[in-house]
């Protein structure tokens, strides 16, 4: 679960400072990167109670 969160929050994060570079579809880039570290972070929330 760790795993995969973590993939989701660097790839938001990547994804999310390239946008800035690609004019055309910084919006959409800006939102994937938001939807992904949004995600990843769910992810790390929903596995927390395996850690008790």
């Amino acid at each position: 679960m760790f795993v995969l969160s973590l993939m989701c929050l660097v790839s938001g994060a990547t994804i999310a400072g390239v946008a800035p570079r690609r004019p055309t579809r910084q919006a959409a880039f800006e939102s994937m990167g938001g939807c992904l570290i949004v995600g990843g972070l769910c992810l790390l929330g929903a596995g927390l109670p395996l850690f008790r």
